[in-house]
Parts: C-alpha cells; structure tokens; sequence
C-alpha cells in the first residue's frame, strides 16, 4: 500500500477556516475522489476548538516540545491509498469519466482547477498551490470501525530521539508503546504512520520538475516542515472525554512514560475532523474495472 499526508494550507486571502473546510470537503473531494485506481481517501481538517483549549492546563501533562504554531502551517491534510508508488504517480493523469447509459463517457465539467482558490498559492496570481506531500508507512494496530455517528478523531505527532532515528529496531518499541494506548475505553481504531526517510518520495514524478516543492523555496519549506515530526498516530475513540480521561490515565502508567520519555523528542496532539470520502480498501487489487 502506498500512502501519502497531503498538508494543505488555506488560500488566506480568500478564505476562513471553516469556508476553506467547505471548499475542500463540499467541492474538492467530489472531483479528487475520481483520481484513477485510488483505494482510500480521507480528509482530516483541524479542529476548531484545541485540545490546549478543552484540557487547559491538563494538556500540558500529555504533551511537550510541541511546535509553536503549528496549526498555522496546515489547515487540513488529506490521506489517499494506493495499491504502489507507480499507482499513486499515474493517478496525476486525469481520468475524467462518468457512468451513463450508453456505459462511461467524458466528463467535461472535470476539473481540479478549483485548487490555487482553495489552497496557499505561491504567489498571489500563480495558478499553483503550495503542499507538503509525504509518503508514510503504516501499521494498522487496531482496524478502524466507524459507527453511524460521528466520533472523535485525535493526531498524535510525534518526533523520535536523534539516536533512534535511523534505528528500525527501535519502531518495536515504539509499537510496543502504542499499543497502550489501545486500552482507552471507547477505542474504535489505531494506526501508526511513519514518515519516509525520503522527502521527496511522494512527489518525484507526480508533480512536473518546474513545480514549487522543487524550486529552492519549496525545498526549504518542506524541509522544515518535513524535520517538525517522524510519525503520526491516528486515534479514534468513541468520545473525546474517553481520550482525555484515557490519556490521562496513560500519564501514570510507569511502562508508557518510561517508554514515552526513552523514545521522544517531542510528542503532541490535534483533534481533526475526519471526512471519508473513499473507504480505505487494503485487500488485494480486483481484477475488473472499479471506482
């Protein structure tokens, strides 16, 4: 499975945060979704009100060396499945089609062309948008069960000692790590995502070698944005006062603050509102045509 963090920042000029929410999730996603042999598609928009905000002080205790404005860097990051890299980078060739009567036909009302309104462009009349694209590597520790209902839906960044992170062995530790946290009441999934070593992994061939991540001030932005962090954890509990009181709890537990402490730079956490927009599908690849 070949899997990419798309973060997106809102076309500021134009937009808030909740109306970038709308274009992206009401408009966007509607054509994104029709990228060619995609097998998942989510959308995750932070959250208007931070956890720094609902635990208060609390927060404090579950997090450190959290990067000051982080949140001013993204408004939102969509992940999307594909079967391999060579999926990923033909899904940049449009395949406009619809189901008619007469079988497929061209869609000529496709378009991605909404993208520099909705997202940071990189200059103010360019028709191109700024991204920070990353591959990541996942370990479903818990599959995802969604409810007919909305839950919540927690990030936990985080950034490895420099002495671990070249060291793969220590990843056991840090499943070892993770899998306490699928002891919180009310866990409805758990997946551990880290960060390819190679920053440009997700964009070299997708994107056209003029585009901004290859210029020197996309290099330089990505770079930092790419150091901030090595892995992202996605939690989902039924609530958010089961994550808190979870979380907590965890903070007490000698094993994962030892381990916690041992293996981490940095950790923090940011509540997103997640979109599904194409159910993640890990089984094998069918042998007919599918959207």
């Amino acid at each position: 499975m070949f899997k990419v963090f798309a973060f997106l920042k809102r076309n500021t000029e134009l937009l808030s945060h909740d109306e970038y929410r709308a274009g992206h999730v009401g408009y966007h996603c509607c054509n994104s979704r029709r990228l060619k042999n995609i097998r998942g598609y989510l959308v995750n928009i932070w959250a208007n009100e931070t956890l720094k905000k609902k635990m208060g002080s609390t927060y404090d205790s579950i997090s450190y060396n959290e990067p000051e404005g982080f949140l001013d860097l993204w408004d939102g990051f969509p992940e999307v499945y594909f079967d391999s890299r060579q999926d990923w980078i033909s899904a940049a060739t449009p395949e406009p089609n619809r189901a008619t009567k007469d079988g497929l036909s061209i869609d000529d009302s496709w378009s991605l062309a909404d993208g520099p309104f909705l997202f940071d462009r990189v200059e103010k009349n360019s028709d191109q948008f700024k991204s920070n694209h990353l591959r990541v590597i996942e370990k479903e520790i818990i599959p995802v069960i969604r409810p007919e209902n909305k839950i919540t839906k927690i990030i936990q960044f985080f950034e490895i000692n420099d002495e671990f992170k070249q060291n793969n062995a220590k990843k056991d530790d840090i499943e070892t790590f993770m899998n306490l946290i699928k002891y919180i009441e009310g866990l409805h999934g758990l997946t551990l995502n880290f960060q390819d070593h190679d920053i440009n992994s997700a964009v070299k061939d997708f994107y056209p070698k003029d585009a901004w991540c290859f210029s020197e001030e996309g290099k330089k932005e990505r770079q930092i944005f790419f150091n901030l962090w090595d892995g992202a954890t996605e939690i989902y509990v039924n609530k958010y006062e089961n994550f808190a009181k979870g979380i907590l709890n965890l903070q007490e537990c000698n094993e994962f603050k030892t381990l916690q402490e041992k293996l981490f730079k940095s950790i923090w956490y940011v509540e997103v509102d997640e979109n599904l927009i194409v159910l993640p599908n890990r089984e094998p690849l069918p042998n007919f045509y599918y959207r």
